[in-house]
C-alpha cells in the first residue's frame, strides 16, 4: 500500500533583512533594513557615548535620512502618530496631549506615548521630542538618551 502521507509543511521564508552600523565620531547606531533597503529599525548605543556633539548626531540622522523608511507594519493611530512626530522640528517639542488633540482625539494622550515607545525608527521618527505636560515623559532606551537629545538639537538643530 502507497504511502499517503502529505509532505511536511514548510515554513515561509521571511525576507531577507540587513543589519549594519552607522557610526559618527563616538555614535554607532545599528540599523535593520529590508530586502529593498528600506529602515525597518534603528537601535542607539545602552549608554551615550561620552563626547557626543550635535555634529555627530547630524551626521548619524543624514545616513538614516538616505533611507525609505518602513513604517507599514504598525497599527494604523500608530502609523498616524509617526507621521505627525516627523513633522516636529529639530530644537522642538510638542505634548502628548498636542498630538493627540493634532489627531482629532486630545483624550488619546496614552495612546500617543504607547505609539512612541513602539517606535522602531528612532531618530528617524523622532519620539524623543514628544514630551509630558510636567515632565520628560518616557523614552525606550532611557531619560539620559532623551535628554541628551533635546540637549544637542536645542544647541544645533541638525537640519530637521
Amino acid at each position: 500500500m502507497p504511502d499517503t502521507k502529505a509532505p511536511p509543511r514548510r515554513r515561509p521564508l521571511e525576507p531577507a533583512r540587513q543589519h549594519r552600523e552607522i557610526n559618527a565620531g563616538p555614535l554607532a547606531v545599528i540599523i535593520q533594513s529590508d530586502e529593498n533597503g528600506r529602515l525597518l529599525s534603528v537601535t542607539l548605543p545602552d549608554k551615550v557615548p561620552a563626547g557626543l556633539t550635535a555634529a555627530h548626531l547630524a551626521t548619524v540622522i543624514a545616513a538614516l535620512d538616505q533611507h525609505q523608511l518602513a513604517t507599514e507594519s504598525g497599527p494604523p493611530f500608530h502609523r498616524k502618530v509617526w507621521a505627525k512626530l516627523r513633522t516636529i522640528p529639530a530644537g522642538k517639542t510638542l505634548t502628548y496631549g498636542r498630538i493627540a488633540a493634532a489627531l482629532g482625539n486630545p483624550r488619546a494622550s496614552r495612546a500617543v506615548g504607547q505609539a512612541c515607545g513602539a517606535n522602531p525608527l528612532l531618530l528617524t521618527i523622532p519620539c524623543h521630542r514628544v514630551v509630558g505636560v510636567n515632565g520628560l515623559g518616557g523614552f525606550a532606551c532611557g531619560l539620559a538618551w532623551k535628554k541628551k537629545l533635546l540637549e544637542l538639537e536645542a544647541s544645533c538643530p541638525p537640519g530637521r
